[in-house]
């Protein structure tokens, strides 16, 4: 059985939808993260599904802050 976790990090708004598809490319290319993706509901919101054997949460987050140096989960 595979382990899947589930983040919504808060990006600040203003980010442009390049700035948002590039930071999606970033995150997608951990190994373990299966879905990275903006909300298209609430633009500011980045899912992302992973593995938490092989990527964990800090080392995402830690790449989403050179973004967004206040990105934050909840």
């Amino acid at each position: 059985m595979n382990d899947i976790a589930v983040i919504t990090i808060h990006i600040h708004p203003d980010l442009l939808s390049v700035q948002r598809a590039r930071l999606e490319e970033e995150i997608r290319v951990f190994d373990g993260v299966t879905f990275a993706r903006f909300n298209h509901g609430v633009k500011h919101w980045l899912n992302v599904i992973y593995n938490p054997k092989s990527v964990t949460s800090k080392i995402i987050l830690k790449r989403v802050r050179k973004w967004d140096k206040n990105a934050a989960f909840f």
